[in-house]
């Protein structure tokens, strides 16, 4: 669905909702009516009277009581919104109320309830317009009463009170109106943002999977290996694609779920970003795209998982646009602060669009513009991030000359730094021996993780549930959920103690952060939501590695 088309459907949704509300006032002023009746012959106003002025009420009773029956049946033939019909019907109700409390006096103030009724009545079901047209009406209603009747003007407290019951009471309703409209227009809008959410990922999941098909089919038939190489390169390019696109959406679910949390310490950034680079190379070549990186020795005070994340998603980001093209990335240094640059000379971003890029579900396409995968969602996480800690995301961009994407006013930090962690290009095979348990009951994913592993070099004990008994080992990697009620953490902290010591752990997971983070996570579990990219698994796992080579030093 169009975001017009949603909004066409907005719309006609509240043009209905008025519509029915017409009708039920109307309903309602039926029941009014008689209860009113009711209230007139029993508190003795119609019977205990003059005959003149009881004659009066009689025509009035008839008279209003006939004009509250045509007006719910003039609602009923001709539906619709039409204004003139509910001021009209407003004026009759306020003047009959009027005239009723005039003639009963004493006997006539519990009828003011229904001026109040009236008043909000008109108002909740058709809006803050007629709010105060209704408040207007009953303060003239008060003002009447004063100016004609000797006994209301020797009640002027009682009459004040009803004059500020009459403001007060709209005007906080008026607030809560407009409280609900603005609820309204976001619920909208969100939903307008689901839709375009909806249309950008369907025909994103749509064209990786209906490629991967076509090329398993032509896998299953090949015989030369060239062939056989060229499209398990496409497969994975394609899975790449929903596996980002997956990662957008998870990383999006964490932020609505306000449970990301800060942890600033010094970041070395060289190995940081050159890792980054490492991880962006082959997107780069499938997108003919040429990578460069500005090798820096500054370190900065941030949260290394989400500078990570939004380097990232502004690498991603370039690296889509910039097909045939350069993306730079680098740093520049201002005194005590740092800017992370990504330049590329891709298609740009019409100025037009530019207020918007960061909005989500928003993406800056330009009819007869090549397709690019995506929801929309990168730039808007960069952004969240970036004020989540502290710093700023600022875009400048030229149609036809690229595009500059920075995150601003990161902390350097002045410590002694520690060495630097080595990066996937310190050594050719930085996970060679590494010792890793590897714990998932789904045994297609347990034998393709134990593969790559292996393929790493690591020394690997794959297991499909908690283990009898363990080999020393230097990392546990556990899926979250192992069937029969089992936690991935409950098998970490059990081959833990198994081993005698506090091995550190990655634990993989289908579920959101918000989730997981309940279930006996410590510090020493790092959780990685699926799917992993093997490149992003093989980084942290060098980080761990370097990590235990330095602790030991």
């Amino acid at each position: 669905m169009t975001a017009s088309g949603t909004e066409t459907i907005g719309q006609l949704s509240a043009e209905s909702l008025e519509i029915t509300a017409e009708y039920r006032q109307a309903r309602s002023r039926l029941w009014n009516v008689s209860i009113g009746v009711l209230y007139l012959y029993l508190s003795g106003i119609l019977t205990d009277i003059s005959e003149d002025i009881s004659e009066a009420l009689l025509i009035y009773v008839t008279c209003f009581s006939t004009f509250v029956v045509l007006i719910y049946v003039h609602t009923r033939l001709r539906p619709g919104i039409v204004p003139a019909r509910r001021l009209i019907a407003m004026l009759g109700d306020f003047c009959s109320l009027t005239f009723v409390m005039l003639v009963g006096e004493t006997l006539g103030l519990p009828l003011y309830v229904f001026i109040v009724w009236v008043t909000l009545g008109n108002g909740m079901r058709f809006g803050q317009r007629y709010l105060v047209i209704a408040s207007v009406m009953a303060q003239l209603s008060l003002i009447t009463l004063f100016l004609l009747s000797d006994y209301w003007r020797q009640q002027p407290y009682l009459l004040v009170t009803f004059s500020m019951v009459a403001l007060v009471l709209p005007a906080y309703a008026r607030v809560l109106l407009g409280q609900t409209a603005q609820a309204r227009d976001e619920a909208l809008v969100a939903m307008q943002a689901k839709s375009r959410f909806l249309a950008h990922a369907s025909h994103d999941l749509r064209q990786p999977i209906h490629s991967i098909g076509y090329y398993l089919s032509l896998l299953r038939t090949s015989r030369s290996a060239a062939d056989r190489e060229k499209l398990i390169v496409r497969i994975e390019r394609a899975l790449g694609s929903v596996s980002r696109l997956f990662k957008s959406l998870l990383d999006i679910a964490r932020l609505d779920s306000g449970t990301i949390d800060v942890n600033r310490e010094a970041v070395a950034l060289h190995p940081l970003l050159s890792d980054l680079v490492q991880q962006n190379e082959q997107v780069a070549q499938w997108h003919d795209v040429k990578m460069r990186y500005v090798r820096t020795s500054v370190s900065v005070s941030a949260d290394p998982t989400l500078l990570s994340t939004m380097v990232q998603n502004l690498l991603s980001n370039a690296i889509k646009y910039a097909r045939g093209s350069e993306v730079v990335l680098g740093v520049r240094r201002k005194g005590g602060v740092v800017a992370i640059e990504v330049h590329d000379a891709g298609i740009g971003i019409d100025a037009a669009h530019i207020p918007h890029i960061f909005d989500e579900f928003y993406r800056a396409h330009v009819e007869g513009d090549r397709d690019s995968e995506g929801v929309g969602l990168g730039l808007a996480i960069v952004n969240r991030l970036a004020q989540l800690s502290g710093f700023t995301l600022s875009i400048r961009s030229r149609r036809g000359k690229g595009t500059t994407a920075g995150i601003y006013e990161i902390p350097v930090n002045f410590e002694k730094r520690k060495p630097e962690q080595a990066s996937m290009h310190d050594t050719a095979k930085p996970l060679a021996g590494y010792r890793v348990i590897l714990i998932e009951d789904n045994p297609d994913v347990l034998d393709a993780t134990c593969a790559l592993l292996e393929h790493w070099g690591c020394a690997v004990q794959p297991h499909p549930t908690i283990p009898a008994h363990v080999e020393p080992a230097d990392l546990i990697i556990a899926d979250y959920d192992l069937g029969d009620r089992t936690l991935g953490t409950s098998a970490i902290l059990a081959i833990r103690e198994k081993l005698g010591s506090i091995l550190p752990a990655i634990l993989m997971t289908g579920h959101a952060d918000a989730v997981v983070s309940k279930k006996g996570v410590d510090e020493g579990m790092q959780i990685l939501a699926k799917p992993v990219q093997p490149a992003m698994l093989r980084s942290i796992l060098s980080t761990f590695r370097a990590a235990s080579r330095n602790r030991s030093l």
